[in-house]
C-alpha cells in the first residue's frame, strides 16, 4: 500500500452522485472557500482541477461506480486520492455531533477526514 509522506496542505473532499460532484476544499493555511458543484464528467473534472493548481490529496466515497471517472482524472493529473470506507467516515462525522446530511456537509467531512487521517489513508492506485 502507498501512503502520503507528509501532511497535506490542500485536501479536496468529493461527494459523488451520478451527474454531479460537490467539492469542498480544506486548507491548512487559510479559510476554505464554499463548496461548489461540478458535472461528473471527465472534461468538467479536468477543467476544475486545472483551475485550482496545487492539490495534495483528494478524498471520495465509493458510490456504486459513479466515482470511477473522478478517480481516473485524479490519477491522470498526478493527484493522490483515497476512496474512503463509508462506515469509517460516517463514524468520523458523528464524532463531531453532526446529524444533518447534505452533499455540501458530506464533501466538507470528507476533506476534513483526509486532513485529519492522512497518515493512515492508503492511496488509490
Amino acid at each position: 500500500m502507498t501512503f502520503l509522506q507528509r501532511a497535506p496542505e490542500i485536501v479536496l473532499g468529493f461527494d459523488v452522485s451520478k451527474d454531479t460532484l460537490t467539492v469542498f476544499e480544506a486548507r491548512s493555511s487559510s479559510p476554505s472557500p464554499k463548496p461548489c458543484v461540478i458535472d461528473n464528467t471527465a472534461a468538467a473534472i479536468r477543467r476544475f482541477l486545472k483551475s485550482l493548481g496545487r492539490i495534495d490529496l483528494a478524498v471520495c466515497e465509493p458510490t456504486g461506480g459513479h466515482e470511477h471517472v473522478l478517480l481516473v482524472e485524479l490519477m491522470a493529473a498526478g493527484i493522490a486520492c483515497h476512496r474512503v470506507d463509508a462506515l469509517k467516515v460516517k463514524a468520523f462525522i458523528r464524532s463531531f455531533g453532526t446529524l444533518a446530511k447534505t452533499d455540501a456537509l458530506d464533501a466538507e467531512a470528507l476533506a476534513r477526514y483526509g486532513r485529519d487521517r492522512w497518515d493512515r489513508l492508503s492511496l488509490f492506485l
